[in-house]
């Protein structure tokens, strides 16, 4: 059996030479306010030298209903020049800064700091409800199932059901949510296979704090260290120490 890896203070503050990482979002939540469209220009001008690139559209209700059935909420997105980070605002509800392209957690922190504050000053939001971060890891495997599901087990604890064989095999998904302590978590595993024909792990961790969040930067900073300290343990709780030196290896190898 593959031994899962030793969690210190160390292992935690290391920087990795590669990651599986294909989304990384901050993101806040605040009570439905609707004189902030009057205050998108200005927050647009606030940041367009970063977020030049302006998308936006209504949103779908939950069940999907028809077309002319779409919400009468705006979502609005500002990327940047290739697209690669994009700030959103979803239902003048959610505000967050995402990224397919992860630079590491301090740069990301300034960034989404940065942008909150302008995001505040110019809304006059005055209650965060939610304050969460997402990190979503896709692992590729191999275009044999056997070989791939043996590789899965390699390298983490996905607590997938081992007994659905290939023959009957399309993707399999676990979702749990929990409570520990003040923080809200949920993780999905999914293994299927891509548009490419292999076969993937997607390891989707999702943490948030729903109360006694301050409207003071200082604050929201701290517990989003608090957020990224839990996700980060978390992950480390399913790899094992063969899949940890693959992180440590260089690129290329």
């Amino acid at each position: 059996m593959n031994k899962l890896v030793d969690i210190t203070e160390d292992l935690l503050k290391e920087n990795f030479k590669t990651n599986y990482l294909i989304q990384v979002a901050y993101e806040i939540r605040f009570p439905t306010d609707l004189t902030i469209k009057n205050k998108i220009p200005e927050f647009q001008g606030s940041i367009k030298d970063n977020f030049s690139i302006y998308e936006e559209g209504y949103s779908f209700p939950l069940t999907f209903q028809p077309k002319e059935d779409l919400s009468n909420l705006m979502n609005y997105k500002f990327l940047n020049e290739n697209k690669s980070v994009e700030l959103y605002l979803n239902n003048y509800t959610i505000f967050g800064l995402r990224t397919k392209n992860y630079p590491g957690y301090k740069i990301f922190l300034k960034n989404f700091m940065e942008n909150v504050k302008r995001f505040i000053e110019i809304s006059k939001v005055n209650k965060i409800t939610r304050l969460g971060i997402r990190y979503i890891n896709s692992i590729q495997l191999e275009e044999d199932f056997d070989e791939s599901n043996q590789l899965k087990n390699k390298y983490v604890i996905s607590l997938l059901d081992e007994k659905y064989g290939k023959e009957i095999f399309d993707s399999q998904r676990i979702d749990l949510r929990y409570h520990e302590k003040e923080f809200e978590i949920h993780q999905q595993f999914i293994f299927r296979k891509n548009p490419n024909n292999f076969y993937e792990l997607l390891i989707d961790l999702d943490n948030s704090l729903k109360d006694s969040i301050k409207m003071d930067l200082r604050d929201i900073e701290d517990k989003l260290n608090k957020l990224h300290y839990l996700i980060k343990t978390k992950f480390f709780e399913m790899i094992t120490d063969h899949f940890l030196m693959e992180l440590r290896k260089e690129v290329g190898d």
